[in-house]
């Protein structure tokens, strides 16, 4: 008895007999079994991506969604133990009101309450840059775009005299001349020619590194706790410096 198979991409087809002097004596059974493929649907001539990789994007989304979360309550939980944010959460929520790229310029240079400290603190952990994740990122196109526009932001900054990400963003605000088209704070893809290129290109105008958010806590950290060392230690700095940037290492190839 002999057992024939046939396994392709999306079906199996056996063939079932039996055998004797070389030759088919008897057909016991055959058939095929056809299944979707586990690819998505693509041209011709061309391999469509596995299934799998959207499920595996869904979960990377969920992860660093909890991640968040988690990281968010940590530094709610910390500020509000040492007085940077109210115990109480309604009092909390009532800071949402103030204007954070505010806060994050003015403390540059002038003592803020506590409260309005954290409130800036905060901020940087809702948006706290990018910082990449791989281990090269040659050839890669997505971090080719940030990498330029990260050096672009570097230029601006330097340009227009702010010493932080936030002043930066904080001036490109003011400087709108009618308050009801105010420049955007969020890095977009934009269709623009760059650097004297023949054609346009699809980039970033400005992309923060995680080493901008990170320089900006420093020095805000430096120029507040000036005016109430006993509060905000080198102790608490770090601690809450750890919660708002640490990034857990790439897990190493076995």
């Amino acid at each position: 008895m002999r057992l024939g198979l046939d396994i392709g991409t999306n079906s199996i087809g056996w063939w079932l007999y039996d055998i004797e002097d070389g030759q088919i004596k008897n057909v016991i059974d055959g058939g095929v079994r056809i299944f979707s493929d586990g690819r998505e649907a693509a041209p011709a001539f061309k391999v469509g991506k596995s299934l799998a990789v959207k499920r595996r994007e869904a979960r990377s989304q969920r992860k660093r969604r909890d991640r968040y979360l988690r990281r968010k309550a940590a530094l709610m939980k910390r500020m509000a133990e040492v007085g940077l944010m109210p115990a109480d959460p309604s009092e909390a929520k009532a800071l949402e009101v103030l204007d954070p790229y505010e806060l994050r310029a003015k403390g540059m240079d002038s003592p803020l309450p506590l409260t309005h400290f954290g409130r800036a603190l905060f901020h940087l952990n809702q948006r706290r840059g990018f910082k990449s994740n791989r281990k090269t990122d040659r050839g890669d196109n997505e971090s080719g775009k940030i990498k330029d526009a990260t050096k672009r932001l570097d230029e601006d900054m330097r340009s227009k005299g702010a010493r932080t990400y936030g002043e930066f963003l904080h001036m490109r605000r003011a400087v709108a001349p009618d308050p009801r088209n105010v420049p955007s704070v969020r890095t977009r893809l934009t269709v623009a020619r760059r650097d004297n290129a023949e054609k346009e290109e699809v980039g970033y105008d400005f992309y923060p590194d995680r080493k901008h958010l990170s320089e900006e806590f420093d020095k805000l950290w430096a120029a507040q706790s000036q005016y109430v060392p006993d509060v905000l230690t080198d102790d608490l700095r770090d601690e809450i410096a750890t919660i708002i940037f640490h990034q857990r290492p790439l897990k190493t190839p076995e």
